[in-house]
């Protein structure tokens, strides 16, 4: 069998001493190899153009293009990689416009480094990972019921419709009605639209 090639990936902070640490504990897990670093957003949308890793692990604040910027570039370019967010920040506006720039993914930095790792390798298989914790609102703001809730939950982490229903015990032809009427009441149309609208919220 041959062995699984280690996830390529881009680092753009505009922090030299994070990302050395940063580079350090990835590559010692010896499933991810940093490719290439960034200290700026323009540079670093250049390097993605250029090598097409399987992540980038992008800072949210930097001088510049900042990293909400960088990732609505990256999708115009269609650039076929992933982003995972890497903020000091669990605002929820922030959480939220990188969901809608195309982000796969979102983790603060005071998680643990085998966190940040586990995300990265999560992401590269096309999973999935919003480690951010915000404040929840009033339960009567939420126009859904409490089970559609819980479907529009478990898509923001990143699960697909078969994984719901094992999830929740229910068929897969179950979630699709739930999905279809969560998407109604809450006057929105896609997947996106939807996991926005939950974080939105600090339902995640």
């Amino acid at each position: 069998m041959s062995a699984v090639p280690p996830v390529r990936t881009v680092l753009i902070d505009d922090h030299p001493a994070l990302r050395a640490g940063v580079r350090a504990v990835l590559e010692q897990t010896g499933r991810i190899e940093v490719v290439a670093e960034a200290s700026d957003g323009e540079r670093g949308v250049e390097i993605c153009q250029r090598l097409e890793p399987n992540v980038v692990l992008l800072d949210m604040e930097m001088p510049g293009m900042d990293g909400i910027a960088v990732a609505e570039r990256l999708r115009e370019l269609a650039v076929p990689t992933r982003v995972l967010a890497y903020s000091a920040y669990d605002d929820a506006a922030y959480v939220t416009a990188m969901l809608q720039a195309g982000a796969a993914g979102y983790v603060t930095k005071d998680k643990p480094m085998s966190l940040v790792a586990e995300a990265v390798e999560a992401v590269a298989r096309g999973e999935g990972r919003w480690f951010v914790s915000i404040t929840p609102p009033n339960p009567v703001d939420i126009p859904i019921s409490d089970r559609e809730l819980d479907v529009v939950r478990l898509m923001a982490r990143g699960r697909d419709n078969n994984e719901i229903a094992d999830e929740l015990g229910i068929s897969p032809n179950t979630v699709r009605n739930h999905v279809s009427a969560a998407y109604e009441k809450l006057g929105v149309s896609s997947w996106r639209q939807a996991v926005a609208w939950a974080w939105e919220h600090g339902l995640v």
